[in-house]
């Protein structure tokens, strides 16, 4: 993946992973378990996102 497409989907996927938790806080709920989830599958589709482009483009 060239570093321009790599920045790009780093800087929509950050983002992703705290819009639950500003809507969760903005809504004044509960944002623990919010966060919780956010912080434990994000990462893992990221991971899964990167790798099945580098499959991809093999």
């Amino acid at each position: 993946m060239p570093d321009l497409e790599f920045w790009t989907f780093l800087a929509i996927a950050v983002p992703g992973l705290f819009l639950p938790v500003v809507i969760t806080w903005w809504k004044d709920r509960a944002i623990v378990p919010v966060a919780v989830l956010s912080l434990v599958f994000w990462p893992g589709a990221l991971i899964l996102a990167l790798r099945l482009r580098q499959r991809r483009d093999l």
